[in-house]
């Protein structure tokens, strides 16, 4: 079940439900850098795919804002919460959060290197979209004896398959394959073939670019797949790709090395 992000009008005689209204600062390493980072929320590992609720940056530093009510939150405790950062090298980082009261809270996108250890292994990453192998990232996140979730391992399965090196300590390993989430629209931004660009408002679907140029000054009309081909999108041209939810299966056996 999705968190819902309402605005309710004030009634007289009716008691409004308290709020919480929090965002993020999010860090990468332990610094501020640039690029968008992006904070997810899960309401447990079993429903990773099911996104409650999504924190991107603006400037690479902080996010907007989010209003839930409190009720939800204390009625939830724990989330799992993923934030990730795509610029190369690709970070992610998993961990569980509890929510209570106004404010901004730091997420650090760590890889932990230095800090988890474990003993080496290896995985075969394959993964496959609409029946057909395709290149993406996958992330191998452990749930050791102590309970505490860390990231194991991560890697592109490049044209679709491809073996990942980890570092597995006594637990079980879940993978988690994460979509391209492309790059946000801006208006006249320069474009290369094969960038992934995404619309203001998200409804499910991105637009791959099949000729480079430049992103038309004024956001389009953006369209869905009953429109087939490349279609024009300032200068450059776009087709439409569905968006999919991050996919997680496990526990996956590993091979240690």
């Amino acid at each position: 079940m999705a968190l819902t992000v309402t605005h309710m009008p004030l009634a007289l005689g009716r008691v409004v439900p308290s709020r919480v209204a929090f965002r993020f600062r999010v860090l990468r390493e332990g610094e501020v850098t640039a690029g968008e980072k992006r904070v997810l929320f899960f309401r447990s590992f079993a429903q990773v795919g099911q996104v409650s609720v999504a924190f991107e940056t603006v400037g690479g530093e902080f996010t907007r804002y989010e209003s839930i009510q409190q009720q939800t939150l204390n009625d939830q405790g724990e989330w799992l919460v993923i934030g990730y950062d795509d610029a190369a090298p690709k970070k992610i980082r998993a961990a569980y959060l509890t929510i209570s009261a106004d404010g901004t809270y730091t997420f650090n996108i760590t890889s932990g290197d230095g800090s988890g250890g474990g003993e080496s292994a290896e995985i075969t990453a394959r993964v496959r979209v609409d029946g057909v192998l395709a290149e993406r990232e996958v992330v191998f996140v452990e749930k050791p004896s102590n309970g505490q979730f860390r990231i194991a391992g991560y890697g592109p399965a490049q044209d679709g398959e491809s073996v990942v090196e980890l570092k597995v300590t006594d637990g079980l390993v879940y993978a988690v394959a994460l979509d391209d989430w492309g790059t946000a629209f801006q208006p006249s931004l320069s474009v290369a073939e094969g960038q992934v660009i995404r619309p203001t408002v998200m409804l499910g679907w991105l637009y791959r670019v099949t000729q480079a140029g430049q992103l038309p000054a004024v956001e389009p009309t953006w369209w869905d797949e009953s429109l087939q081909g490349p279609q024009p999108l300032g200068t450059a041209r776009a087709e439409v790709v569905r968006y999919y939810r991050p996919q997680a299966h496990g526990p996956q056996p590993v091979e240690l090395i």
